[in-house]
């Protein structure tokens, strides 16, 4: 009809001025049908704009948008509707994607739970580790935390990418802290201590990654920010119960990144990655070490990587140097009568370490292993207290002769397997060992060996983990999760221990969005 009628008003404004002749006919019939073929695309796109469609000049990069009734139907929804939907949750490009975990945990031997702590609970064996107790557990499977990402397209093959993310306690709803969980139990007797330890997590509003950086398909990815290493990286695709508090040494002990819990996240770096057939390779390089007062460290610090994947097997090889590293603890009872209220011991290396990792796919079952040896000297570049950390901690005790007399050399083999028993059940067991050499002034294996010495810190000494862990996936997103985790110490690295042992059965829900 709307065809006809401006095809009508095409030919009145031409044939009606005055006669028309055999040349103006035929001019009129091309007009005409010049005008009915504009007259045809306006009507197909008056209907694609009706029914809310893309038009096809854009279809090959936009998605169709729905119709104003799925606007609809999804306001309809109730909140576990959409909880429930297996598409991951985006606007416009960007995607929010989260973790929450939480559960119930018995230990043989704990500490009781601390909201600052990252971890929640001291689920390996510490020092500071008593009585028997039943706890809510925050994170047996992992952390649980949300973020954003996204992508878009700068030119054809080159996209601007983003992500952030920051880690909370689920139990507790605050960010992670490891250096307010440490101020808290400045001066306190061990047998009185709560859950504790220092982290890369100081409270940051992203403090697990933030960054901002370029992608191609062929040349690799370069991001700019806060960003997680290279061997905290490969810890969490190479260790068979990836990522748990609960059930891995890997997942519990940020320390095995490079030495340090603080050096899983490089602040302030750039990182590169990028794919070249069955190969890749990677390198993150840290610019500076911020901080105020004495804390400047001149030294680099930076990972290079390679790896390869070849049918059901995959390796990755990882090398790293921190200068500067920083273990940071709370103040001894001595201490904390006489230094400044709120402020931290720290310990100060530099730290080498080579990390290799291998898993293989066969049928159900995967098989993971790896291992890393990390070297810790005294720093090239001594830090003097008192100075402000670059979390804005004040440190009033500085170590920066802990490995005078000879290099530490910590060592760490795992090994584990996965089984998918079927779509829902997957069967995880993890065993882990930590050993180090003797550093200290006095060897520990000479004939008149005394119990002072052979437990002393720097005297040879092992850590032995064994993690088992079964999920029921009632769906992509949530899973139920049962587990326990055995850990015990010995020798040097038992020093100043109150048990050398804990179990720590635990159970709980995890949703990922």
């Amino acid at each position: 009809m709307v065809g006809r009628l401006l095809g009508f008003v095409a030919f009145m404004a031409v044939v009606v001025p005055g006669e028309a002749t055999a040349d103006d006919l035929a001019q009129l019939k091309q007009q005409i049908a010049a005008s009915r073929e504009k007259n045809a695309e306006l009507i197909k796109r008056l209907e694609r704009v009706e029914k809310r469609e893309v038009v096809p000049a854009q279809a090959s990069k936009l998605a169709p948008q729905p119709a104003p009734a799925a606007f609809v139907a999804q306001g309809a929804k109730s909140s576990l509707d959409v909880l429930a939907s297996e598409a991951p949750l985006k606007f416009h490009g960007i995607t929010l994607f989260g973790v929450l975990d939480a559960g119930v945990a018995w230990q043989s031997h704990g500490a009781p739970f601390n909201g600052y702590y990252p971890q929640g609970l001291e689920y390996a064996i510490q020092k500071n580790s008593n009585h028997s107790m039943f706890s809510v557990a925050p994170g047996g499977m992992g952390y649980s935390g949300v973020g954003l990402k996204g992508e878009e397209e700068i030119l054809p093959g080159l996209a601007g990418v983003f992500g952030v993310n920051t880690q909370f306690n689920l139990a507790s709803g605050q960010l992670g802290n490891g250096p307010a969980s440490l101020v808290q139990n400045n001066g306190v007797p061990l047998a009185y201590q709560s859950s504790n330890g220092d982290s890369a997590r100081a409270g940051q509003a992203f403090n697990d990654y933030a960054y901002l950086g370029v992608s191609s398909a062929d040349y690799g990815v370069l991001t700019f920010g806060r960003q997680r290493t290279l061997t905290t990286d490969d810890r969490s695709v190479y260790d068979p119960i990836a990522g748990s508090l609960a059930f891995s040494l890997l997942g519990y002990s940020g320390s095995l990144s490079s030495g340090d819990t603080e050096n899983s996240r490089f602040d302030n770096s750039i990182k590169y990655l990028v794919h070249v057939g069955p190969a890749r390779f990677g390198a993150i390089y840290k610019l500076g070490q911020p901080g105020y007062g004495a804390s400047q460290t001149n030294g680099p610090t930076y990972q290079v990587s390679a790896g390869f994947d070849v049918q059901a097997l995959s390796f990755d090889a990882v090398y790293s140097h921190v200068s500067g590293a920083i273990t940071l603890s709370s103040l001894s009872v001595a201490q904390a009568a006489k230094l400044p209220a709120g402020s931290l011991a720290a310990t100060i290396s530099d730290n080498s370490a080579v990390l290799l990792s291998a898993k293989y796919s066969y049928g159900p079952f995967k098989f993971f292993g790896g291992y890393e040896h990390i070297n810790y000297a005294d720093p090239n570049d001594p830090i003097v207290a008192p100075y402000v950390d670059s979390n804005g901690y004040p440190i009033s005790v500085a170590t920066n002769n802990a490995f005078q007399y000879h290099d530490k050399v910590l060592q760490v083999f795992w090994g584990g397997v996965k089984f998918a028993y079927d779509s829902h059940l997957d069967l995880s067991i993890g065993y882990y060992h930590e050993w180090q050499n003797s550093y200290g002034k006095i060897a520990c294996n000479f004939a008149n060996n005394t119990k002072l010495v052979a437990n002393a810190s720097t005297c040879s000494g092992a850590e032995d983990a064994i993690g088992f862990v079964g999920e029921y996936h009632f769906s992509k997103k949530l899973e139920a999760y049962a587990g326990l985790m055995y850990t015990a110490v010995s020798g040097g690295m038992a020093n100043g221990f109150l048990y050398t042992n804990t179990i720590d059965p635990t159970v709980g829900l995890r949703y990922t969005f």
